[in-house]
Order: C-alpha cells, then structure tokens, then sequence
C-alpha cells in the first residue's frame, strides 16, 4: 500500500508506502512507488519519506536524497534512536 498527498500543481508528498516482507523482491513495492510516481505527473517535486536504509531503492526509482529537508516529531527521542532524524 502506498499514497500521495498533493496540493494539484506544485507538491506531491509519496508517504506511507507498506509491503510485507513475504512480497518483498516481487517487483510489488516498484508498481506501487511507480503508480503514485504516475499519479504525481504535472507537479513540479515530488517528495517522498523513507525508512533507514531504503534510500537506495527509491534512488533505483529516480529519488534523489534532499539536504534541505527539515521535520518536527512528536515521538523525537525515537527517531534519534532509529536513525530517522539527527539530534
């Protein structure tokens, strides 16, 4: 499962993207990211958030990393820990 929030010209925001793991390396999780890339068509960016260590495969699908980007979470402390964000 995946979606996108998108304000319909500038921003698409690709978000919550789930695969189990048992259908992992199916080719399940590029259909997914490629329909919402699909869906995204006419904005100017398309921003995505991922989990440590995905970041490679999203690079496989045209994401470049981001230096600009910056974030505020409830749960800080947690993400600090699971290398979400840095202190």
């Amino acid at each position: 499962m995946g979606r996108t929030l998108a304000d319909g010209a500038d921003c698409s925001y690709i978000c919550d993207i789930a695969l189990h793991p048992d259908y992992h390396g199916l080719g399940l999780g590029k259909a997914i990211v490629q329909k919402l890339i699909n869906m995204s068509k006419g904005h100017k960016k398309i921003i995505l958030y991922s989990n440590p260590g995905k970041e490679g495969f999203y690079a496989k699908l045209g994401f470049k990393r981001m230096n600009t980007a910056m974030t505020i979470f409830e749960n800080e402390e947690d993400m600090i820990e699971n290398g979400t964000i840095s202190s």
